[in-house]
């Protein structure tokens, strides 16, 4: 291994002491020398990772990924070198740091000098009126320094005030006429632009004091003119000032511009730093600072804290400074500052980035538990209040209302306040009695819905609190058991009809055989002589059984045989014909038809029937034709079942009523007659399948006359409709008259 490493070396394919081979390395070198191949390297991309290094020695786990030469190993690609980021590196940073500093101090120094040269009008008046408005303070000062110097009598120390200075005076007194006459004068003469007025009041002392002649008068005003020579010939305050003023006047827009660029400067430095907070190159994602496991708010108030008190501090001591060592405290602080607010700033973009925001404040777990606090007491004060009685907590809640105004009446009575006190009141109950009048018109609409038998009604609860939206959940589920329970019937019903079809359907063709083996045995033990057909249709069950002739027995068992098999057939056909009507699979030709036709056609079929039941027929309809939308062949299936009913069960020696009634747009058919049975059934229930008013069923019948006759009629869009008033039976059939136009 070492033989190779050297040799490795000597090649130039690694440098030594910073990139070595680990074993694996080494045996697949000797793999490919000896020809075995090295296909799985080939074709790799990029090698995969840094820092799996087996077997290395000191200084190979560095975390660098080797560069590995094409030269030592044949067919094995260079690595990819990491992606560095300018935002991520930290001499990056280091640099955008100590520019920030220097921006700061330039710009915001320039920034001040701006705001002074505007304070003062170097932007915007004369040169003359800023220079005198500079030098004016001293002008002032020295003036009232020669007033006390004169009023007590000192002269020539007044004269050494202006001795070498580029300011001189002249104590003037005015005359009532407007002149002046000037009493004491240290101006040279010249000409200047720079003068100013001052009003002095002389306070006479111990002694009086005579200057040039004149005998200054206690009391009086004097006007003090001062004169600044524009030439600043001397050294003093004053030309120092001038040459301020001068500097600034003349440098002002590169001031400004060094204001402008230094603040760019800084706002650049400082995105930079924002937007480089928590990247490092060599490290993915996001890196935490120092300071992110300190809760947010907690750093705010150290940095706000921090920075107040360092605020407090510079402003301390500028109070016993010069104007230039303010200047400089107030730039160098406020650079200061701009560093620190910088450093805070970067550590709130990294919990940004990360996610560590509002949620890893200490104000964030405070408020939270609070929250659960307050949400527990509330549901528990709400459980409470819900867990009583309804009109109890309608009274508790009035009651309440009523102390409360009552407290505020009795205290607030004699003031007037008071009345506007109960019409807030009021006005805070209009919501509260508006939403549940809302409320109560939802739950009645929807208890209405219900009530018509709308079983999809949904009511909206969304608004709704405490007892009112538990009362319209109910409503709902209620709404949704209704449809439910009525889809699960209808489905029952359809189920049955067509059990009934199908069974029917099945039960056909074995009825069938029996009817025809029956007539066979009929027409045998009558010895061909009596057919089948010669049999009463109706298979009455009155007769005795005991036919002439040979072997009774025999045909009483053939007759009763042939009867029940053709009642069978009855049942069976009325089954198949109910079960279609019920579930409308029958054939309806809605055309104009005249009833009167239809039932007299009825009336002449039966006409025999009733005068064997002695009963008297008596029809009534218009003299004008009536028309309706009917099929012919259904409705003569409601007539025949009707009249069948009524030959059946109508009472003996009685009269038959029927009747057609024409309207404006619809007909009515109306029967009528007397039963022979005692009616204790509703008409709804006689219109049920296979129930009769013969409860004995010792007639017979099978009970779906009248709910086939049901059926047929709502096909053809009329409705049928049984009233029953003591022994009076009464159908009656409404049909939408047929009108042409």
């Amino acid at each position: 291994m070492e033989t190779l490493t050297q040799e490795c070396r000597k090649d130039g394919s690694m440098e030594a002491g910073k990139e070595r081979l680990t074993g694996k390395d080494i045996q697949e070198k000797q793999r490919m020398e000896n020809g075995e191949g090295s296909g799985e390297w080939e074709n790799a991309e990029e090698w995969e990772g840094p820092g799996e290094w087996e077997n290395a020695e000191e200084g190979d786990k560095t975390g660098e990924e080797p560069e590995w030469q094409e030269a030592g190993f044949p067919g094995r690609r260079k690595q990819k070198k990491r992606e560095y980021s300018l935002t991520g590196s930290l001499m990056a940073k280091i640099v955008a740091f100590f520019l920030l500093g220097a921006s700061c101090v330039l710009g915001m120094g320039a920034a001040i000098i701006c705001v002074y040269m505007e304070m003062e009008g170097i932007y915007s008046e004369k040169l003359s009126t800023v220079l005198m408005d500079m030098v004016y303070p001293e002008c002032i000062n020295t003036a009232y320094e020669v007033e006390g110097l004169l009023e007590e009598g000192y002269i020539q120390e007044a004269e050494e005030k202006f001795r070498e200075r580029n300011l001189g005076m002249e104590l003037i007194y005015k005359e009532e006429d407007g002149s002046e006459n000037v009493v004491w004068s240290t101006w040279e003469g010249g000409t200047t632009n720079l003068t100013a007025d001052i009003w002095l009041t002389y306070d006479k002392q111990e002694k009086t004091v005579r200057i040039n002649g004149h005998t200054l008068v206690d009391g009086r005003l004097y006007l003090a003119r001062m004169y600044v020579d524009s030439g600043f010939p001397w050294d003093d305050g004053l030309k120092r000032t001038a040459d301020e003023v001068f500097f600034l006047n003349e440098h002002k827009y590169a001031i400004t511009g060094v204001a402008v660029a230094g603040s760019f400067l800084s706002l650049v430095c400082f995105l930079f730093l924002i937007c480089g907070a928590g990247h490092r190159n060599g490290r993915k994602g996001i890196v935490p600072g120092a300071l992110t496991t300190i809760h947010l708010d907690v750093l705010t108030v150290l940095f706000a804290g921090g920075g107040a008190v360092f605020a407090d501090f510079v402003l301390r001591l500028s109070s016993f400074a010069s104007a230039r060592v303010v200047f400089a405290l107030f730039v160098l602080a406020g650079t200061a500052l701009v560093i620190w607010a910088t450093f805070y700033c970067m550590d709130f973009a990294v919990r940004v980035k990360m996610g560590k925001c509002w949620r890893y404040s200490l104000a964030y777990i405070i408020f939270r538990w609070l929250w659960r606090g307050m949400r527990f007491l509330c549901r528990g004060l709400v459980s409470l209040i819900m867990g009583l009685p309804l009109v109890v907590t309608t009274l508790n809640v009035y009651f309440g209302i009523c102390i409360l105004e009552l407290a505020g009446v009795l205290k607030y009575l004699n003031h007037s306040y008071g009345f506007w006190l109960w019409a807030l009141e009021k006005l805070i109950l209009l919501p509260v009695v508006l939403y549940i009048a809302q409320v109560f018109r939802k739950l009645l609409q929807a208890s209405q819905a219900l009530a018509e038998g709308q079983g999809n009604y949904q009511v909206d609860t969304s608004g709704m609190i405490g007892a009112f939206r538990e009362h319209g959940e109910n409503l709902n589920s209620l709404a949704l058991g209704i449809s439910k329970a009525v889809e699960e019937r209808t489905k029952s019903e359809r189920m049955k009809t067509e059990l009934i079809s199908n069974v029917s359907h099945d039960l056909k063709t074995p009825l069938t055989s029996i009817i025809n083996y029956a007539d066979l045995i009929w027409d045998e033990v009558n010895g061909g002589g009596k057919t089948a057909e010669k049999m009463p249709e109706d298979c009455r069950g009155d007769q005795t059984g005991q036919l002439p002739g040979e072997d009774g027995k025999v045909r009483e068992y053939a007759e009763v045989l042939l009867r029940q098999s053709r009642r069978l057939k009855k049942l069976m056909e009325d089954l198949v014909e109910a079960s279609k009507a019920t579930t409308g699979n029958l054939d309806v030709n809605l055309e104009p038809c005249e009833v009167g036709v239809l039932l007299s056609q009825a009336v002449g079929e039966y006409q025999q029937k009733m005068e064997e039941k002695e009963l008297e027929l008596i029809a009534r309809q218009p003299e004008e034709p009536v028309k309706i939308l009917a099929d012919g062949r259904r409705l003569w299936r409601v007539f025949e079942n009707l009249l069948n009913n009524i030959c059946k069960y109508a009472r003996e020696s009685s009269r038959v009523y029927l009747s057609v009634e024409a309207y404006e747009k619809e007909a009515r058919i109306i029967f009528r007659n007397m039963s022979k049975y005692v009616l204790d059934i509703s008409g709804e229930e006689l219109e049920e399948r296979f129930v009769r008013g013969d409860k004995s069923r010792h007639m017979e019948g099978n009970g779906l006359g009248l709910s086939i006759a049901k059926s047929l009629v709502e096909l053809q869009s009329g409705r049928m409709e049984i009233i029953i008033d003591g022994d009076l039976f009464k159908v009656v059939l409404t049909f939408p008259r047929y009108s042409p136009f």
